[in-house]
């Protein structure tokens, strides 16, 4: 077997019972980046192997969207207007989109060690950021 699949099995079996993996179609499809007429894009990136045990709920406008795992992303086509993306764990932390039809947003969803639960933080970055990160990370389907 090669080192990609059996990653790929790890993240498959870390989100047993939370956000599952959409169908590779998808992922590629996402990854291009492309922005969505008279809607906005915004991913939610999670790039770190060493938070892999945790999983950290995430919800929009108080909609759960489902959990991230070690090297995932979830993908949302919006609605243009203020959104309000939340990651919960330990704490909260939380940001605030206007977001703009065309337009494309990127979060990075970073995870520490915590005292009992994980911590979590969650911030913009660039595209460049983004799409590095995204070349080691699989979609999630999201909960809503």
């Amino acid at each position: 077997m090669n080192c990609r699949f059996l990653f790929v099995m790890m993240v498959a079996l870390a989100l047993a019972g939370c956000a599952s993996l959409a169908p590779p179609n998808a992922d590629t499809l996402a990854k291009l980046m492309q922005p969505v007429p008279d809607k906005a894009v915004i991913f939610l990136v999670r790039n770190e192997p060493a938070s892999a045990p945790w999983r950290i709920k995430v919800t929009m406008d108080g909609r759960d969207m489902g959990s991230t795992s070690a090297n995932t992303y979830f993908r949302w086509v919006v609605e243009p207007g203020r959104h309000i993306v939340l990651s919960e764990a330990q704490n909260d932390s939380g940001v605030v989109i206007d977001a703009q039809a065309g337009q494309i947003y990127y979060l990075w969803q970073d995870v520490s060690t915590g005292f009992f639960r994980p911590r979590t933080d969650l911030r913009f970055v660039d595209r460049s950021t983004a799409e590095i990160a995204l070349r080691s990370c699989y979609l999630l389907q999201s909960g809503a």
